[in-house]
């Protein structure tokens, strides 16, 4: 089955903020040896439908949505699958799969330990 992957991002209006998901979908690319594609939710392009529509004119027939969130908020429990409720009625045949958001995961927690001890050392 052909399987594409997009890593979902919120999106800003300063296209340097976006720049982030755009390395982030990169590294997830190189890690995963396949390719992972950014998308947004607002104020930037390719958007959520934009980026599914892409993959099945492509073929996908398997597409896992990543949303890089950290916890479940409102995008992520309810607007991210109204932005697909149409094309998974449109596409019956073509599988769309969230995963979780990133969420309290110990990884998160490491991850700002360090950030913590960053700032101290920089002081």
């Amino acid at each position: 089955m052909n399987t594409e992957y997009l890593l979902l991002g919120h999106g800003s209006r300063r296209s340097e903020a976006n720049q982030g998901l755009v390395e982030v979908a990169k590294k997830v690319s190189k890690i995963l040896g396949k390719n992972v594609t950014p998308v947004f939710m607002d104020h930037q392009v390719p958007n959520l439908p934009e980026g599914v529509m892409e993959k099945i004119n492509a073929g996908a027939k398997r597409i896992v949505v990543m949303p890089l969130f950290l916890f479940r908020g409102i995008h992520v429990a309810i607007d991210i699958h109204e932005e697909v409720r149409e094309i998974r009625e449109k596409y019956p045949d073509v599988e769309i799969i969230f995963t979780r958001e990133l969420g309290s995961d110990d990884a998160i927690a490491q991850l700002a330990c360090t950030r913590i001890k960053e700032a101290i050392e920089n002081v």
